[in-house]
């Protein structure tokens, strides 16, 4: 079997289990062309860089909370001109958007750019994150203009004892100028302007002839069309003993409660 092929005919098969995500083993797929995508969907030039991930401190979204802890939007994505940002959220089956995530979602929105960026200063300067990680999120958001990192910090953080950091951690200096904040569904149907369906994605896919492009292409051709959980169960027409079988579906929420289910 040709590597790339069973890559994601595993996918296109393995989104039907009831337990399996796909938009967590497919992101790293969207992420090759989303910028792209975006761009196309927005009319206005995307900076290439995509931050994954992207923490937004509880409080924006949880009013009283005064923990340190975030939660995540799939991706940000800014303007080349950092006039205008876009969050970004996958999903590969619609059933698991919910009005809670959107709400979060909307709340963050209305927050803006540079109050996030300052959030995640804060949850760095905090003794419970991960620093050397966070640190490389604010090379991120340095790289697209969004931070200014002092030296003396970046000298710290290049040690193996970081002996310093939370005063020069108190230099840092948010640069973030987006005035707009916009929301992206990115999903597998609907035409509306906060949702860039997966057919739309799949005309920016298939400008690029790699064979990574192509079967990605076909994919998202069988993601958009057939629902997860809705696949018809394969060899099921050779069984002719019962009715029963002609149109069974294979679905999460499906259960057999004994074996006269099965025509047995």
């Amino acid at each position: 079997m040709d590597q790339i092929d069973g890559l994601f005919s595993r996918m296109d098969d393995w989104q039907h289990l009831p337990k399996y995500q796909l938009e967590r083993r497919a992101d790293l797929f969207f992420s090759l062309y989303l910028a792209e995508a975006i761009e196309v969907k927005v009319g206005f030039p995307i900076n290439p860089q995509i931050v994954p991930e992207f923490p937004v401190k509880k409080c924006f979204v949880k009013p009283g909370d005064t923990s340190s802890q975030s939660i995540n939007i799939d991706y940000l994505a800014v303007s080349q001109s950092g006039d205008v940002a876009i969050l970004v959220e996958l999903k590969t089956d619609e059933k698991s958007r919910n009005l809670a995530q959107d709400e979060a979602l909307f709340a963050a929105h209305k927050v803006g750019l540079p109050t996030l960026v300052s959030g995640i200063v804060d949850i760095f300067k905090s003794s419970s994150c991960d620093k050397r990680k966070y640190f490389y999120l604010l090379e991120y958001l340095e790289n697209l203009g969004l931070v200014r990192l002092p030296s003396d910090l970046k000298e710290i953080m290049s040690r193996a004892r970081l002996q310093g950091v939370t005063k020069a951690s108190q230099q840092i200096t948010v640069t973030a100028k987006a005035s707009e904040t916009r929301i992206l569904y990115v999903q597998p149907t609907g035409s509306d302007p906060d949702v860039l369906s997966f057919e739309d994605f799949r005309t920016v896919v298939l400008k690029h002839d790699d064979p990574v492009s192509l079967r990605f292409a076909t994919s998202l051709a069988e993601w958009a069309h057939t629902k997860a959980g809705e696949m018809q169960l394969p060899g099921i027409h050779l069984v002719d003993k019962t009715d029963k079988f002609r149109n069974l579906v294979l679905r999460p929420d499906a259960i057999l409660d004994d074996s006269d289910d099965l025509g047995i």
